[in-house]
Order: structure tokens, then C-alpha cells, then sequence
């Protein structure tokens, strides 16, 4: 399936879908929780594309934190990346199944806004990381709150914090 072109995608979104502003909010960052790293180690990256769920491989069933990351392969060092949303999957889903909702938003006009950016603005340089986990299903949805409220990634929506809420704002 044929990913939606620039053209459809500034028509279906007229508020200039390629300004993509990004919240860099040091105070929040200081208070992510530093035990996360003992739970989000070791992801699996696989490129985001139609076969995605054909190459989940250990991961397919499990549950855990997704991140959609943005690689645009600059010649340059440092490497930039741009984490763009932050997701979680838990016992009444699994990553497979995740993704065919993901998968089904490439070069659907009718999907909501973020996912359509997600799926279709950036073909061959989005790029998933899976963290697999073995959490109860309350812990997961805590680091996944976690990340996002104090990453602020551009496509994700829910924020708990009011700091995360009104930084939010710079996105819409």
C-alpha cells in the first residue's frame, strides 16, 4: 500500500503538517524516573513500513512501550533522530495486533491526524523500537505516562501533568 502523498497529506491537513515543533522542556526531563532504563533496555528497531508485522519476530505476542523515531540518515555526526510518539501494548493486545491498526493507517485518508503523519510522512526513515516487558499492565501504562509526560513527543496526545498539557499546546 502506497503511503500518502505530501500533497494529500497538506490537503487532509492545512495547518502545515511539515512545521513540526518539538518540546524540549529540561525541567521535566530532570524528572523523568531514572529506574527506567533498567525497564527500557535492549529494544528491538524494526523499520516502520507494510511489512512491519512480518518482521516483529520475539516481540510479536508480547506486550510493552513502543517508540515511533524519526531517522532521517543526515551525514553527520552526531546522529539526529527525532522521537515522534510513544505508545504501550498490554494484555488485551500485543504488538502484532497493534500494528495492523498502524499498518491500515498507511495511505488512509480517513485516519486521525497524528496517525496519518506518523504513517505516511516519513516512509523509509520511521523507525520503531520495542521494548518488550514483562510488567503487570499497571506498571506499563505508569512508564509509558512517564515518557510521555516529560518527553513530550509531537504525536502523542494524553498528557497527565499540566506542565506536559501546556507544552502540548505549541502543536496544535
Amino acid at each position: 500500500m502506497a503511503t500518502l502523498s505530501k500533497t494529500q497529506l497538506a490537503e487532509l491537513n492545512p495547518e502545515n503538517v511539515y512545521r513540526m515543533p518539538f518540546v524540549m522542556h529540561f525541567e521535566l526531563w530532570q524528572k523523568l524516573d531514572p529506574n527506567l532504563s533498567t525497564h527500557l533496555s535492549a529494544p528491538v528497531k524494526v523499520l516502520f513500513d507494510g511489512k512491519i508485522r512480518t518482521k516483529l519476530g520475539k516481540v510479536k505476542n508480547g506486550k510493552g512501550i513502543y517508540m515511533f523515531i524519526v531517522e532521517p540518515d543526515f551525514p553527520l555526526t552526531p546522529k539526529i533522530n527525532y522521537l515522534m510518539y510513544i505508545g504501550r501494548v498490554i494484555n488485551t493486545n500485543t504488538f502484532f495486533k497493534r500494528f495492523a491498526d498502524y499498518v491500515g493507517a498507511i495511505g488512509d485518508i480517513n485516519k486521525r491526524r497524528n496517525i496519518q503523519l506518523l504513517t505516511n510522512l516519513w516512509p523509509g526513515k520511521t523507525w520503531v523500537y520495542f521494548y518488550k516487558l514483562t510488567a503487570a499492565d499497571s506498571n506499563i501504562k505508569k512508564i509509558e505516562r512517564n515518557l510521555f509526560d516529560h518527553i513530550i513527543p509531537p504525536l502523542n496526545n494524553s498528557f497527565v501533568s499540566k506542565k506536559a498539557q501546556n507544552s502540548r499546546s505549541i502543536y496544535n
